[in-house]
């Protein structure tokens, strides 16, 4: 593992655990994981990885060697949202308007890490009875399949080449985009649960 790598896992640790936290990992882990609950963290996934890839084809040069349309996940994201009748906005939140392109790196860091650990959470899934009708032909939570590691390996080679000269930007920004995690969250919680939730902001 880089430098820049080992430097987002150790200085980004709070923040991830936070935002794993509040995305209702102890029901996951349980296998009790509700089906609206299931619902709100597929349209939270949906509303970051939309409006993160939108802002990453704004960044071609810069992202040409990330090459995004092998790891784009809104897709998939859009057929999961259908089969719990919810659908995206059909323009991306603007979320990343402004991010520079070394902040949107340290953004893609926490998105390409989601699929780390797509095999355990797809297992924790597998757990819940009340999830078994909706996982079928299910797609997001199964990730990149045998290419996780690859791909993962590569994305490292390239936030290196990228980002190692900027790295306390990129770090900060990976932070960020944990915090923007958990305001998507708070924001898309109406949408499931009907109530208004304490933060309605969109990062």
């Amino acid at each position: 593992m880089n430098d820049l790598l080992l430097r987002l896992r150790d200085e980004t640790r709070p923040h991830h655990t936070e935002t794993e936290q509040l995305l209702y990992a102890d029901a996951l882990r349980s296998g009790t994981l509700s089906t609206d609950q299931y619902r709100h963290l597929l349209l939270t996934h949906g509303i970051f990885h939309q409006a993160l890839e939108a802002a990453i084809d704004n960044e071609p040069a810069f992202f040409s060697d990330y090459r995004p349309d092998s790891r784009r996940k809104t897709n998939w994201l859009r057929a999961d949202l259908e089969t719990v009748q919810l659908s995206l906005p059909v323009h991306p939140q603007p979320v990343f308007a402004d991010w520079s392109p070394v902040q949107l790196l340290g953004a893609a860091y926490v998105g390409e890490g989601s699929m780390l650990g797509g095999k355990t959470v797809w297992h924790y899934l597998e757990q819940s009875e009340a999830l078994q009708p909706l996982l079928g032909q299910a797609r997001f939570y199964r990730g990149y399949g045998v290419q996780t590691g690859p791909l993962w390996r590569e994305f490292g080679e390239f936030a290196f080449a990228q980002g190692a000269p900027d790295a306390d930007a990129v770090v900060a920004a990976a932070r960020q985009a944990f915090d923007c995690y958990r305001k998507i969250f708070g924001y898309t919680a109406p949408q499931v649960f009907g109530h208004l939730p304490a933060d309605t902001s969109v990062c």
